[in-house]
């Protein structure tokens, strides 16, 4: 998204290279991140010669995480002093906090999957970047919707496709995840800015984001009602979730076997961990949303003077008329 100057002009060439430059960044960061999902977890997991013995660098990701959770816990608190309203801002790190210890204790398979939160805090990161790169604009709720969407879709292709051979379910706790980690790159975006007096209002659902929506659910409703895609099989299924049915259509199956959702698995982070059903990751997903979605508004209700302009928003000719 280009902001046009006034007077109608179109964009200089330096404002419309760097928007597709950002563009660019963030679509190849998104597809690099997907299509390489396999070869970096059977890199994480492969056991490796060392001085004592055989180990896998997945052993390291508990250090690791607690290092990045300290790394993020002294930018926060750099941020939340430069935020203008430092209490606020506190309070949604804290709420966030709280999302990642649930999923923690109850949700997650194993420790591998911490690598959710920097993937997605970036993911999220870049979309704000790209689409708001002044921060004048003020639209948390379209990044965190364009950021889980993307998840949700990561999801599909690792359960048909990428990692199909130890995919069960798709995975609604993943698309949780996503949504949180999103959440963190939206607050470290934004957390530390004040909404601009001249920022679109972000109550209203765009055109775009609502004909996505509507766009999806048709989808899926259809596909439910023909029942191409259905969540029971009668028997297991093969990898990949979709079974050839004796008139020649296919059926998609969101479970493999008809005890995954729902149910205590087995897992390695907690022993056992709990797998989401889609209404209740639904559930969750539209009150984490909206709490968060709620958080940013309040972040963003800018008392007059608050608003610090961007270095990029200012002009040189503006900035020799103020002097």
């Amino acid at each position: 998204m280009m902001s046009v100057p006034t007077g109608g002009s179109a964009p200089s060439l330096p404002t419309a290279t760097g928007a597709r430059g950002w563009w660019l960044i963030t679509t190849t960061y998104f597809a690099t991140s997907c299509l390489m999902h396999l070869q970096f977890s059977l890199w994480l997991v492969r056991p490796r010669e060392t001085p004592w013995g055989q180990h896998a660098l997945s052993e390291l990701v508990p250090a690791a995480a607690a290092l990045g959770g300290l790394l993020l816990g002294a930018l926060v608190l750099r941020q939340i002093r430069r935020s203008p309203q430092p209490l606020l801002l506190g309070s949604a790190w804290l709420l966030w906090a709280a999302a990642v210890a649930v999923i923690d204790r109850w949700l997650t398979f194993s420790a591998n999957e911490y690598f959710h939160y920097p993937q997605y805090a970036l993911l999220a990161w870049l979309i704000a970047r790209t689409l708001d790169p002044t921060r004048s604009r003020w639209i948390p709720g379209r990044v965190l919707f364009w950021t889980t969407l993307l998840g949700a879709i990561d999801e599909l292709l690792q359960y048909l496709w990428l990692t199909a051979s130890y995919s069960n379910y798709y995975d609604f706790n993943d698309v949780l995840t996503n949504l949180v980690a999103a959440v963190a790159g939206v607050l470290l975006f934004y957390g530390a800015t004040a909404r601009p007096p001249s920022a679109g209002d972000d109550r209203r659902w765009p055109r775009l984001e609502a004909g996505v929506v509507i766009v999806v659910a048709l989808v899926v409703g259809a596909g439910a009602a023909s029942e191409r895609i259905q969540m029971v099989p009668r028997d297991p299924i093969e990898p990949g979730g979709l079974a050839w049915q004796s008139n020649g259509r296919w059926t998609l199956y969101l479970q493999r076997s008809a005890d995954q959702y729902g149910s205590w698995q087995s897992g390695p982070r907690r022993g056992v961990h709990y797998v989401m059903r889609p209404s209740e990751s639904l559930l969750a997903l539209a009150i984490a949303s909206a709490m968060l979605i709620a958080y940013g508004r309040r972040l963003g209700a800018a008392q007059p003077g608050d608003f610090v302009p961007d270095a990029a928003t200012i002009s040189p000719s503006s900035a020799g008329k103020s002097r």
